[in-house]
């Protein structure tokens, strides 16, 4: 159904007078129906190669074939015509790809008329997909009150709706919890077995190993290994340890890291062949091998362990965000979401602030509330000693251009601006000119080193990962140095080693500026023993205290 033979892509930078590859000679075959899973780090080229085998990117070299089309051989028309009969993409940022102001339902007849080419779609065929996948009761809900959770199954259904034979998923559950990113790797089973689906999940989520037909893991731009559901049964990380490694058509293989590493390899490596057939690796040098320690994965508690705050935590003088009896209802024709219920919070100054609960508990609702996005249905919220929830619209967002610095879940670039380029967006609005000093450039390349966008500076927010949109969202919201700060998901989209050198970076911002920062999160392994943590459970605050999962 997929296959992919020495595929290869090189992008060049002509200021740098360098050409970058993003995939390296990558050997890929999938069967029908299968679900897949690989796995990479973010800039691995995961993103890249979905990107070819949907039809959006062209191929440098080598050749790709998706359901029965040599891609290569494709007119542009012809290449329209495929993803339009084919291919179901469900984007990493499903807010890209579905009308927000529209119900479900809407939405599903919009993608079933792409390919049946009629208005007048039999109902039947809708309910059966909202049935298979246990949306009904979100049939006549607008996209733009959903959780994550349910945006990624409401992309499912429309990609379904065009019945496609290949689904290609990029980061479906970066921002989801651990319950409901098991519900979609079941979900996407479902798929498979009912709708005779061929699915493709690229991402740097581990959780993606376990419970796929193959799992592939993508390093540097090509596959360094192969894992199947019998093979992750089979191995308990226990020695004698088994590593499967991964041969390409040019007969290419990546020696595992936990060989590297034992062996103290760099450039040079022996083998020594037995005349029974037996195979020895050691140092050119017969240098002995460092012991090996299996490193098992640290496991969280379910129960979020918080001591409550003391009484005399909070420092009137230092309030920055204040908010007084705030619920947020989100209304349509036939019902009303109550998304928060009488929040009272205070904020202190050079204080950060851990946000957390399943999706669907409030935590993305709050920051819209506090950043002015959104209105509150009743209560009153104070930022910087001013009630900016009675501002009007034009109002709000002169406050927040000038106090706010704010990361959504999809990323919130002007597309229209290169990633240096939205560095100097405030200072753009607030009707100063750029010019870019050699001093000025200096400052914004090492933010963007710091951050680990540099190289692509001159890219579009659209022509770069989700991993990559993610960290120069970083960069832009702490360029400008502004007293709130709100993170929503800011690791959701990285790989855990790449998110822990992040955060880290980010929770240094409050001791040495006056900044609150709040950050909503679902994963407990980026907050800092003793961060204050706040923990939304439908809409209501479960819990306001002090991070202890000791």
């Amino acid at each position: 159904m997929i296959e992919c033979i020495d595929l290869m892509k090189i992008y060049s930078d002509d200021e740098r007078n360098i050409q970058v590859p993003a995939l390296r000679g990558c050997d890929l075959k999938i069967d029908k129906g299968q679900v897949v899973s690989i796995i990479g780090p973010s800039g691995s080229g995961k993103s890249t190669l979905i990107n070819i085998l949907a039809g959006l990117e062209t191929k440098t070299s080598g050749s790709v074939s998706v359901s029965g089309y040599s891609l290569e051989a494709l007119t542009p028309k012809e290449l329209r015509f495929f993803r339009l009969k084919k291919i179901g993409l469900v984007d990493q940022f499903p807010e890209r790809t579905l009308f927000l102001n529209t119900t479900v339902k809407n939405n599903l007849l919009f993608f079933r008329t792409l390919t049946h080419f009629q208005t007048n779609i039999n109902d039947r065929q809708i309910q059966m997909i909202l049935e298979k996948l246990s949306i009904c009761h979100l049939k006549t809900r607008k996209i733009n009150t959903l959780s994550g959770g349910e945006m990624v199954r409401v992309a499912l259904a429309c990609a379904l709706a065009k019945n496609v034979p290949v689904l290609l998923c990029d980061e479906p559950t970066g921002q989801l919890d651990s319950k409901n990113t098991q519900a979609v790797k079941e979900l996407l089973h479902k798929i498979a077995q009912e709708f005779e689906t061929t699915i493709l999940v690229v991402t740097h989520d581990c959780r993606f190993i376990e419970g796929m037909d193959k799992t592939f893991e993508i390093i540097d731009g090509r596959l360094a290994s192969i894992t199947s559901q019998k093979d992750t049964k089979e191995n308990k990380a226990q020695f004698p340890l088994k590593i499967k490694s991964y041969i390409d058509s040019t007969k290419h293989t990546r020696i595992p890291d936990v060989i590297t590493e034992s062996l103290d390899l760099e450039s040079e490596i022996e083998f020594i062949i037995g005349e029974t057939g037996t195979v020895s690796i050691i140092h050119p040098n017969h240098i002995p091998p460092k012991k090996i320690v299996l490193n098992k994965p640290k496991k969280i508690g379910k129960v979020l362990k918080v001591t409550p705050l003391n009484e005399n935590y909070y420092s009137n003088e230092n309030t920055a965000i204040q908010l007084q009896n705030v619920s947020k209802i989100f209304s349509t024709k036939k019902q009303q979401i109550l998304a928060l219920d009488d929040i009272n919070l205070t904020f202190s100054k050079k204080e950060c602030i851990f946000l957390v609960g399943p999706s669907g508990s409030g935590k993305s609702s709050l920051l819209n509330l506090i950043a002015g996005l959104e209105s509150p249905t009743k209560g009153i919220i104070t930022l910087l000693g001013k009630p900016v929830s009675t501002f009007s619209d034009l109002k709000k967002s002169r406050f927040r251009r000038k106090n706010i610095g704010m990361i959504s879940q999809q990323g919130n670039l002007h597309p229209f601006l290169t990633v240096e380029e939205n560095l100097f967006l405030k200072e753009l609005y607030d009707g100063q000119t750029i010019t870019l000093t050699s001093d000025r450039k200096s400052k914004s390349r090492n933010c963007l080193i710091k951050y680990n966008i540099s190289h692509k500076h001159d890219f579009f927010p659209t022509e770069i990962s989700g991993g990559e949109l993610q960290r120069a969202s970083i960069a832009v919201a702490l360029y400008n140095k502004l007293p709130i700060l709100l993170f929503d998901e800011p690791t959701a989209n990285l790989d855990s080693s790449l998110a822990l050198t992040l955060i880290r970076e980010i929770l240094q911002i409050p001791i040495h500026t006056n900044s609150t920062l709040i950050i909503a999160t679902h994963d407990y392994s980026i907050i800092n023993q003793g961060a204050r943590v706040i923990e939304l459970v439908d809409g209501k605050i479960k819990q306001d205290g002090l991070f202890n999962n000791k």
